[in-house]
């Protein structure tokens, strides 16, 4: 596959709270459809190639069906592919994104530790031999602060924090309690995983506040998915299973 050819394929990843994009050198996000399909239009890609997680997604990827703007390949979890023994008695239920970050990260044949800090913060290992060791999904920050306020009476709104230090108020009690909780989890999670050595990869939105407060060095790469997604895209077989 010439590098020309993939610059012409728009890869998408639906999450929760957003799509990012990148196609050639185009990258960045949509919070909208009506955004994403005008763009799309301009851009007239090749071929999109999209993993979802999301209602987004689902509606995007039903309009880009209905227009037939071009081809459309979306992602689905195959057990067993690049190596990738997964952990799941059913392979389906496994997150698509997650499943991603692994196939992002099984070149390095290496024990690795995945963090992706969105919507939801899950955490994720694989060993050398390719074996998936399991995961952790809790709420990610945003969601722990909207869930505490909303469902407790007469707490304040509380903005982001990027500390773990105690609060000296309500509001920073609930931010700051917030990052120590994920951090600490991430902590624990590579203490439970015991894998020695263990590289830790961060991705996600709040990847750059969470990384920092962790012991564990561990490493950003914002578009680990998409990462994924490009590997599988230039593995032809895998593309034929999608049909």
């Amino acid at each position: 596959m010439t590098p020309n050819r993939e610059a012409q394929v728009l890869f998408l990843d639906c999450g929760n709270s957003r799509c990012k994009y990148q196609m050639g050198e185009r990258r960045g996000y949509w919070l909208d459809i009506d955004a994403a399909l005008a763009d799309i239009d301009h851009w007239q890609p090749m071929q999109v190639v999209i993993a979802t997680v999301s209602a987004f997604g689902a509606r995007l990827r039903e309009a880009l069906s209905a227009s037939a703007r071009c081809k459309i390949s979306v992602i689905a979890v195959r057990n067993g592919w690049h190596g990738i023994q997964l952990a799941y008695p059913d392979p389906a239920r496994y997150g698509v994104d997650r499943w991603l970050t692994l196939i992002a990260v099984r070149h390095w044949q290496q024990n690795v530790v995945v963090v992706d800090a969105g919507t939801a913060l899950t955490i994720d290992a694989i060993d050398a031999s390719g074996q998936h060791r399991g995961g952790y999904i809790v709420p990610g920050l945003a969601l722990m602060r909207r869930a505490l306020v909303s469902d407790t009476f007469a707490l304040p709104a509380v903005a982001a924090s990027q500390s773990k230090a105690p609060g000296h108020d309500t509001a920073d009690a609930i931010a700051n309690g917030a990052v120590l909780a994920l951090s600490a989890a991430v902590s624990a999670a590579c203490i439970e995983y015991a894998l020695s050595p263990c590289r830790l990869v961060w991705t996600g939105g709040d990847a750059p506040v969470l990384a920092g407060q962790v012991e564990v060095v561990g490493e950003q790469m914002p578009d680990l998915v998409i990462d994924g997604m490009k590997q599988l895209y230039k593995d032809a077989a895998y593309m034929e299973s999608l049909g």
